[in-house]
C-alpha cells in the first residue's frame, strides 16, 4: 500500500427526510481511532451531516464505506462515482449489510469486503505482506476477479483494549435527536454481542456478550463531557443492563465522580434484566430516559420471534421508572406476515396499558442474516438495491397503530410535553405527517 491518509465514509439514505434522528456513526469512528492508534492517518465523513467533496477522494490511499440497509442506494452511487473518477484507488466496504450478504457486493468495484467488527481485520489487511492469508474479510483476486475468504476473524474479547471512538473527527454540534434534555448529544456503546435468539435480528456482532469494564465506560463518559463538551449521551448497546452488577458499578462511579451528563438508553433494554433498586440508582447517576422493547403484545408473535419476555414485567418496570422520575419509551413492531387483526389489537392494547411517555411502532422488515429472513428466502437472493427505512410508517398498519394509541388518549399527547421541547415536538409532528405516521 502507498503512503497517505485513509478515508472512512458513511453515506446518507437517499431519502434523508425519512430520518429525524442523526447521531455519530460509532462503527467507523471506532475503526478510525483504532487505525490511528496503530500509526495510520484517518479522515471521517458522515454524509448525514457533511457532504463529501468527491474531487478530494483522489487525495487518499484507500477509501472505506460502511453500508447498512438504510444507505445502500447512496453507497453504490458513491462507489461508482469514486471508481469512475479514480479507477485505481482501492475501495473497501464493511458494515451490517456486507456482513450478512457479502455475495451481494461481489460485482461491485471494491477490493475487500469486511464482515462484522473490523478493527483488527482492517489493520491486518493494511499491514500484512499477504493480505489474502488474513481472516475477517473477502479479498478480490486482482488477476481473475475471484473472491478469497479464509473465514471470520475472532471477536475481540477485551473491549477495554479499544481506544475511545474518534468523536473529535465529526462536528458533534450538528447532530440532532428530538429526544434529549441537553445539547450537544453524542453516542456510546459499552458492549458488543447478544446471547438472545430473536428471529428478527441479524446479530452482526456475534452471540457472545462482551462488555467493557465499568471503569473504562465511565472514563469515556468523562472524556466526552470534559474534553469534547458533550452534555448528553445516548447509549446504543443492545444489552446495556444484561450484567446488572456492571450497570450498578457504572452508576456508582458516575455518582462518585459527580459527572454531570444526561444519559439515555434509547436502543431498548430487556425488562427482565432490570430491578427497582437499579432503576433508582440509574436515576441518581443521570439517566433520564429508558427504552423497553416488548416488540409485540401477542404471545403467538412473541413465541415466533423467540422473544421470551413477560409483558407484565415491562409494565412493572415502567411503573418503577415513573416512581424514580425516569421517562420511558416503548418499541413495537407491526405487520408480521402471520399477524391478524386480533394480534394487532393485542399489541395496541399492551401499548396503551404500558403508558410509556413515547410509544414507537415500526414496520416489520426481514433483515438479512436473521432467522426469519433465511426461512423466507430459502437460499434465494431476497434483497434489492433499495434503501429500507425501519422507522417510517408508510404502510397503513403502523400509522393506524399510532392513531389508535395517541389519538384516543389525550393524556398520551400531553405527556409528550414532559419529554420534548415545543420545538422538538413540532419537528416530530411534521416528521410524522411527512412520513404518513398519523394518516
Amino acid at each position: 500500500m502507498v503512503a497517505g491518509k485513509i478515508l472512512l465514509i458513511t453515506a446518507s439514505p437517499r431519502r434523508r427526510g425519512d430520518y429525524i434522528n442523526h447521531l455519530p456513526p460509532l462503527g467507523i469512528l471506532y475503526l478510525a481511532a483504532y487505525l490511528e492508534q496503530n500509526g495510520f492517518f484517518v479522515d471521517v465523513v458522515d454524509e448525514n451531516i457533511t457532504e463529501l467533496d468527491i474531487a478530494s477522494a483522489g487525495n487518499y490511499r484507500l477509501i472505506g464505506l460502511s453500508i447498512n440497509v438504510a444507505n445502500i442506494e447512496n453507497s453504490i452511487s458513491l462507489v461508482r462515482r469514486i471508481h469512475n473518477l479514480y479507477p485505481r484507488l482501492p475501495l473497501v466496504i464493511g458494515g451490517p449489510l456486507p456482513t450478512t450478504l457479502p455475495e451481494f457486493f461481489f460485482s461491485w468495484p471494491v477490493e475487500a469486503i469486511f464482515i462484522s467488527e473490523a478493527e483488527e481485520s482492517f489493520l491486518g489487511y493494511l499491514t500484512r505482506k499477504d493480505p489474502a492469508q488474513a481472516r475477517g474479510y473477502y479479498l478480490k483476486d486482482p488477476s481473475g476477479g475471484a473472491w478469497n475468504f479464509r473465514g471470520p476473524a475472532p471477536y475481540m474479547e477485551e473491549l477495554d483494549r479499544l481506544p475511545f471512538p474518534a468523536l473529535q473527527k465529526v462536528p458533534l454540534d450538528r447532530y440532532y435527536t428530538p429526544v434529549k434534555r441537553r445539547v450537544p448529544v453524542a453516542s456510546l456503546i459499552s458492549s458488543r454481542g447478544c446471547p438472545f435468539s430473536c428471529t428478527f435480528c441479524s446479530k452482526t456482532l456475534g452471540s457472545k456478550f462482551r462488555a467493557r469494564s465499568a471503569e473504562n465506560v465511565v472514563r469515556e463518559i468523562e472524556w466526552q463531557a470534559k474534553v469534547l463538551g458533550v452534555r448528553e449521551i445516548a447509549i446504543y448497546d443492545d444489552n446495556f443492563t444484561l450484567d446488572a452488577k456492571r450497570t450498578e458499578a457504572i452508576c456508582d462511579l458516575l455518582i462518585e465522580k459527580n459527572i454531570k451528563v444526561s444519559l439515555q438508553l434509547t436502543n431498548g433494554v430487556r425488562a427482565d434484566t432490570m430491578h427497582r433498586r437499579l432503576i433508582f440508582k440509574m436515576k441518581d447517576a443521570g439517566f433520564w430516559m429508558i427504552a423497553f422493547a416488548p416488540e409485540s403484545g401477542s404471545e403467538i408473535t412473541l413465541k415466533r420471534l423467540k422473544k421470551a419476555l413477560d409483558l407484565k414485567r415491562v409494565e412493572e418496570c415502567v411503573i418503577w421508572c415513573r416512581e424514580a422520575g425516569i421517562k420511558t419509551w416503548a418499541f413495537f413492531m407491526v405487520g408480521f406476515p402471520w399477524e391478524d387483526r386480533r394480534m394487532l389489537r393485542q399489541t395496541i392494547g399492551v401499548a396503551r396499558r404500558i403508558r410509556s411517555e413515547i410509544t414507537h411502532f415500526s414496520n416489520f422488515t426481514l433483515l438479512p442474516g436473521s432467522e426469519l429472513y433465511q426461512k423466507a428466502c430459502q437460499g434465494r437472493q431476497g434483497w434489492k438495491l433499495q434503501d429500507v427505512n425501519l422507522f417510517s410508517s408508510r404502510r397503513r398498519i403502523a400509522a393506524r397503530s399510532y392513531a389508535a394509541v395517541y389519538l384516543t388518549d389525550p393524556l398520551k399527547v400531553v405527556n409528550l410535553f414532559s419529554v420534548l421541547s415545543l420545538k422538538d415536538l413540532f419537528a416530530i409532528i411534521w416528521y410524522a405527517v411527512r412520513n404518513r405516521n398519523l394518516v
